[in-house]
């Protein structure tokens, strides 16, 4: 999606991989050099196989393949996708304790300040930049800490906006960034398409003037967002894509990870605002109530069809809990991240990081809450009020708009139930299904088309407003 990649066989046998940023990968040169640096300090600093870079360029002007590359060892092992489904669990449980392990040897590297990561001689030196391993600061290295590079700058047309792009020496700095970010895009680019929820008749319509609203309100309450515990708002380096596709393990020794790929926008924020759980886990159920691993299913009398789907999601819940047990275990100020997640404070700073696209109906929401809860915010002293009132026609208005937002959602979520395996889950779909993928898509179309639309008016509402073209 962000690059192209080829696999090259050298005269003497040996294989590389050259990979060629795409046009939507981020911003020129910053980019590639952050990458390049990301993966030479996971490798030296923080312990983890991450590809050995043989050479690269991120000028391209300057050379004749007139493309930013990197080339670099292809990856022992094999991906963890083509070997996972097949996997007894105590394998699995393997890998899970060696991903735990990665995470741990991240979690004992912190830094100055958030932004992204490059070699000194790639961007200005930044005054006072450092990183801390094992609290002990490392201030001679030849590494230090520039702009920002995480794809949320540069989705949606961002990349052309005149923003700040950090380094930031605070979060709360870092977060008044964004905001800002946020609201030169509502103000400066056309609105994009929605891919996260329906729009239509009946619908929740994303609304400028609203995003534009739920903004200043989040610079009346951004300082009493931030979470008590400091450790989880410092700023670490972080690998937040680990899909299946991106972990490579040994085959003849599972519970050995071979190679992490794909360091492309990785990039220095706070620990909350990382990804705690690997996606290939599979998780997108709610929150478990508790650490309790779930009893086995009760088989007798289901169909085999029934009897796989039960053991099926047995194992995908055991194994979530699982995870969720050694991180709390292993990793404590990662689990506090779990915590912190599933408050109101953390919900609006999540929706804020992507007011352009979606999220103000959510966003005005959470804050009619957060009314309730607002005395008990850490940052939030006896003597000072909730700083809104809300009408009664104000909450509800507010309540039908998140409802109808919700019911949008809930419709792409019955898209990709219809769609089944066929659902391009990583925003792609193999050469082979495509045509499959395409004609289910126009099927279910139709499908959703005719399930909600009562007019040829609304129809044409529907296909104006449809995502997945």
């Amino acid at each position: 999606m962000f690059n192209k990649a080829f696999l090259m066989s050298m005269d003497n046998g040996r294989e590389v991989v050259a990979k060629v940023p795409n046009p939507n990968a981020g911003a020129p040169h910053f980019t590639t050099a952050s990458e390049v640096a990301t993966m030479d300090f996971a490798r030296k600093v923080l312990n983890t196989p991450a590809p050995r870079v043989y050479t690269w360029n991120s000028h391209a002007e300057s050379h004749p393949v007139g493309a930013e590359f990197i080339i670099t060892d292809k990856v022992e092992g094999v991906p963890l996708s083509q070997v996972w489904d097949t996997m007894t669990l105590p394998q699995k449980l393997q890998v899970l304790l060696a991903v735990t392990h990665l995470q741990k040897q991240w979690l004992s590297v912190s830094f100055s300040h958030y932004g992204g990561l490059y070699y000194k001689r790639d961007v200005q030196p930044l005054e006072g930049s450092y990183y801390a391993k094992d609290g002990e600061s490392v201030r001679d290295s030849e590494f230090t800490i520039g702009p920002a590079t995480s794809r949320d700058w540069f989705d949606a047309g961002r990349s052309v906006l005149d923003v700040e792009k950090g380094p930031w020496t605070s979060l709360i700095q870092y977060l008044q960034a964004v905001r800002t970010r946020e609201l030169k895009a509502i103000q400066c680019l056309n609105s994009p398409k929605q891919i996260a929820l329906f729009c239509g008749p009946n619908l929740y319509q994303p609304d400028t003037e609203k995003k534009t609203t739920a903004l200043a309100w989040y610079q009346q309450v951004i300082n009493a967002l931030m979470p008590k515990d400091t450790a989880i708002a410092s700023p670490y380096l972080w690998h937040d894509d680990l899909h299946d596709d991106n972990i490579f393990i040994d085959p003849q020794n599972p519970g050995k990870i071979t190679g992490i790929i794909d360091w492309q926008s990785c990039h220095i924020s706070s620990l909350f605002n990382h990804n705690p759980d690997p996606a290939f886990l599979d998780w997108d159920c709610l929150e478990p109530e508790t650490l309790d691993l779930i009893s086995r299913p009760k088989l007798s009398g289901l169909s085999p069809k029934e009897r796989y789907a039960a053991v099926h999601e047995y194992t995908i819940q055991n194994l979530f809990i699982g995870w969720r047990k050694l991180m709390q275990a292993k990793n404590p100020d990662l689990y506090q991240v779990i915590e912190y997640r599933k408050t109101a404070a953390y919900g609006l700073i999540f929706l804020a990081r992507r007011m352009f696209e979606y999220g103000e109906a959510h966003f005005q929401s959470l804050l009619v809450d957060l009314k309730d809860s607002w005395a008990e915010l850490p940052a939030v002293t006896h003597d000072s009020p909730f700083p809104f009132h809300f009408s009664e026609a104000d909450i509800q208005r507010i309540k039908t708009d998140s409802d109808d937002a919700v019911a949008g959602t809930q419709l792409v979520a019955e898209v990709k139930e219809r769609m089944g395996d066929l659902w391009p889950d990583k925003g792609f779909i193999e050469h082979e299904r495509y045509d499959d993928c395409k004609a289910a898509l126009t099927e279910v179309k139709g499908q959703m088309l005719e399930q909600l639309a009562e007019t040829d008016e609304e129809r044409a509402e529907f296909e104006r407003y449809w995502p997945f073209e």
